[in-house]
């Protein structure tokens, strides 16, 4: 009775240690220490090899390396003064593991089965371990694969814009005020695929640095010649953002600012943006400003595709609502543009917690 509830004790301090332990290294000396209550054993030795080529052995007791040869079957004739006994684990979990021990005297039923017991609890583990290894080396590569496709986006612009001129030279369907604007925006492009090729996946934006950076870019991509684009910002200047937030509120911005330009009645309208950090919101103020000079609507007959059309149909809409609702944001207000009616837009995001 006293040496089952002795077994009972050892296991449930072992198991309650496992949930600490980061490495296979850690697990093991947890283990020896469980096994040492229970056998006061002469020998173990323990081998763990797993996919990732992390191959481990581990000596314990003034015998260990006798451990280690009685799992050779030639050798287990040297050891004959002792008894030992060898624990295979991991197979069903993608490694291999075993363990062996020398003792001189021969160890109960119970005490045994206890050892194969903790042995099943490190190999789960162990297992555990190897998943968070296969889920941080998938995120490696991802990033890897991004920051790849990243560096084709850029070069692959880089390359448009340096045929660019061969391309259009002799168009006639184009003005050169026109031809400028296309050329302008490839540069913007690339300007923003640098911003992106500088940061890492999965880090955390400065707020303000952000921002200021995409706005320079959006005045560059769309904006220079064609109208004016000013930013407000009323924000901590320690405020970080998830990448995903960052990039959302960006494309919202884009989106608002193509809208205004494909729909205004201005002919050179005025943007005011406003980003306001309160409490645990971030407000986004977008607005058109009335200056009274409105342009007259002009329909083209036929528009090239690659000619933005004034009255050319589009789902900007949808795309800011599915955009804003991706990160958990709400849509204040929504005035879209046409009938004299300026644009203006405001919606609220929420900031994470500390």
């Amino acid at each position: 009775m006293f040496e089952e509830l002795h077994v009972l004790s050892v296991e449930r301090q072992l198991y309650a240690r496992l949930y600490s332990c980061e490495k296979p290294a850690q697990i093991f000396i947890i283990l020896e220490q469980a096994i040492r209550q229970l056998l006061p054993f002469e020998g173990l030795y323990i081998r763990y090899k797993n996919q990732y080529n992390e191959d481990l052995e581990q000596l314990y007791g003034p015998r260990g390396l006798e451990a280690k040869k009685a799992i050779e079957t030639e050798a287990k004739d040297e050891i004959s003064d002792l008894s030992w006994f060898q624990f295979s684990f991991g197979e069903g979990h993608g490694f291999q593991g075993m363990l062996s021990l020398v003792f001189e005297r021969q160890p109960s039923p119970s005490i045994l089965c206890s050892i194969e017991r903790m042995i099943q609890f490190c190999s789960r583990s162990l297992y555990q371990y190897e998943l968070l290894q296969r889920i941080a080396n998938y995120a490696k590569e991802q990033e890897l694969l991004l920051r790849e496709l990243r560096h084709r986006t850029h070069n692959n612009l880089q390359f448009m814009l340096g045929i660019f001129p061969y391309l259009i030279g002799t168009s006639e369907e184009l003005s050169t005020e026109y031809k400028e604007q296309l050329e302008q925006r490839f540069q913007g492009l690339i300007h923003l695929s640098s911003i992106w090729d500088t940061q890492s996946i999965d880090a955390m934006v400065s707020a303000p640095s952000y921002f200021i950076s995409v706005v320079r870019t959006l005045r560059q991509l769309w904006i220079e010649g064609r109208g004016s684009l000013e930013l407000s910002l009323e924000i901590d200047e320690t405020l970080v953002l998830s990448k995903e937030m960052a990039t959302s509120m960006a494309l919202i911005v884009n989106e608002l600012i193509t809208n205004t330009l494909k729909h205004s009645q201005e002919m050179f309208p005025i943007i005011k943006l406003n980003i306001e950090q309160k409490e645990t919101q971030l407000l986004l103020d977008y607005e058109e400003i009335t200056t009274g000079y409105s342009v007259v609507d002009t329909v083209y007959e036929q528009a090239p595709l690659y000619q933005p059309g004034a009255n050319r149909g589009g789902e900007g809409k949808g795309i800011i609502k599915g955009l804003v609702s991706r990160v958990g944001g709400s849509i204040l207000s929504d005035t879209m543009p046409g009938n004299m009616t300026v644009y203006q837009f405001s919606a609220s995001f929420p900031l994470a917690r500390d």
